[in-house]
């Protein structure tokens, strides 16, 4: 039933004529060397690891080149007190920025920070470690988002986790369930413990742990709600019909989605209260004549909506406001993406400045982005997979979405700085519909 149900959201299979336009480099990248990590401790696989963690998310927050780590870049450094002997000159004369001196003695973990380019240095707090790299994986991104907030200025997100599903076949039935990873893909475990067929997760603005979904538990597919503590869901909108594709205001006082209620799929808005609960009924929000509606966004101040149709031919993203029941006049939607004839899946930028979806160029679907300052749409991907579900992390400037294909679905981060994907996930089953975690 879920199958026959997606297929009248999935996007008409159009040729689309490839536009590739680069986004622009907001920073140039700076080169920073993380030392190895000067130990006491045995475990010299843990520390490795340990080490590995903290490099990955320097080396994936869109702002950093890694310079790679040598014995002659080593010896510069002299332990235990690497500040005090610290020599600025050769580290400026190799075009180095800065320098991460780490080490973990006695069961803490130790970092100074030497500023090249002004020849400032400072000694973080220490860090008390456990032993145990499933637990020290999150003092590294941490510091990771540490460093980068006092060297850039902006709060980083390698702290934060990434909800997602999970599908594999079970005898001759497909089961999809609910997991969560660290930003990196590491630490992923199942939330859920039924065995059904989840889709579409994101977390609610303001309720920590707390997300929604929806399942085909009942048969039709309805929206639920949970929290990473739990172990089951329970129904959050209470309706006729199937709704899928839910999406929530930053307030979490508005959630919409698209419902066959009235015989085909129709865009609707519900109201929340501070609970998260249903006050009053769902209205219809749009419907077209022999159209299809499908995956909604709201815009950050929750004034308007970004959201799918093909009621002028091929699905396109179409924006319009939110007018409140009260208004008399009719809101009118207007056309968003205009070069390729296949867009899909609209997510818009938590700084309000962009929308990311998903175009098919050239037979493959792609990243791209449409940008609200220029108007232009942007190819940001370029790999010959199929890509699905784009979700903004709180910077506005990650990406997290997974590829498509029949046998394998991974997960991929991608910085607009860098334009580089980064594969987190790996392993058997169908990893799909990623969201990041909300601050």
């Amino acid at each position: 039933m879920f199958r026959s149900l997606f297929l009248l959201f999935l996007p008409l299979l159009l040729l689309a004529e490839e536009y590739e336009i680069r986004l622009p480099t907001r920073l140039q990248l700076k080169p920073i060397y993380l030392s190895r990590l000067h130990t006491s401790e045995t475990d010299w696989r843990y520390c490795d690891e340990l080490r590995e963690v903290l490099e990955t998310d320097l080396a994936t927050n869109g702002f950093c080149t890694l310079v790679p780590s040598s014995d002659t870049l080593e010896h510069r450094l002299a332990w235990p007190d690497v500040r005090h002997t610290f020599q600025v000159a050769p580290w400026k004369q190799d075009h180095v920025a800065y320098v991460f001196a780490i080490q973990a003695i006695k069961g803490k973990f130790q970092l100074v920070a030497f500023n090249i380019e002004n020849g400032s240095s400072k000694r973080y707090p220490e860090m008390e470690l456990t032993g145990k790299l499933d637990q020290d994986r999150s003092i590294m991104h941490k510091m990771a988002d540490q460093l980068q907030k006092d060297i850039f200025g902006l709060e980083g997100v390698a702290s934060l986790r990434i909800l997602y599903t999970q599908r594999q076949k079970v005898g001759e039935d497909w089961i999809s369930e609910i997991w969560v990873c660290d930003s990196d893909g590491a630490n992923a475990h199942k939330i859920l413990t039924e065995k059904g067929y989840c889709v579409s997760p994101g977390f609610f603005p303001g309720k920590k742990g707390e997300f929604f979904y929806v399942t085909f538990s009942q048969g039709q597919s309805k929206i639920y709600r949970s929290a990473l503590h739990k172990k089951v869901g329970e129904p959050m909108i209470v309706m006729r019909g199937s709704q899928v594709l839910p999406a929530v205001n930053a307030k979490a006082t508005q959630m919409t989605f698209i419902s066959d209620i009235a015989g085909r799929p129709d865009l609707f808005i519900q109201n929340l209260d501070n609970k998260g609960n249903m006050v009053g009924k769902a209205r219809q929000l749009f419907s077209a004549p022999r159209a299809t509606q499908a995956t909604s966004t709201f815009s950050p101040d929750g004034k308007k909506l970004a959201f799918v149709s093909d009621k002028d031919g091929p699905p396109r993203i179409y924006q319009m406001e939110i007018l409140s029941p009260n208004d008399t006049k009719r809101a009118t939607p207007r056309l968003l993406t205009k070069v390729n004839r296949d867009n899909t899946s609209p997510t818009w930028s938590p700084d309000g400045s962009k929308i990311a979806y998903v175009s098919r160029v050239d037979g493959i679907r792609q990243i791209w982005i449409y940008d609200f300052e220029t108007e232009e749409e942007i190819q940001l991907t370029t790999s010959p997979e199929d890509k699905e579900n784009p979700s903004w992390a709180p910077d506005s400037m990650h990406l997290v979405y997974n590829t498509e294909s029949d046998d394998l679905c991974e997960l991929y981060v991608i910085h607009l700085n860098k334009k580089e994907p980064v594969q987190i996930s790996k392993g058997p089953d169908q990893k799909r519909f990623p969201c990041w975690e909300l601050r």
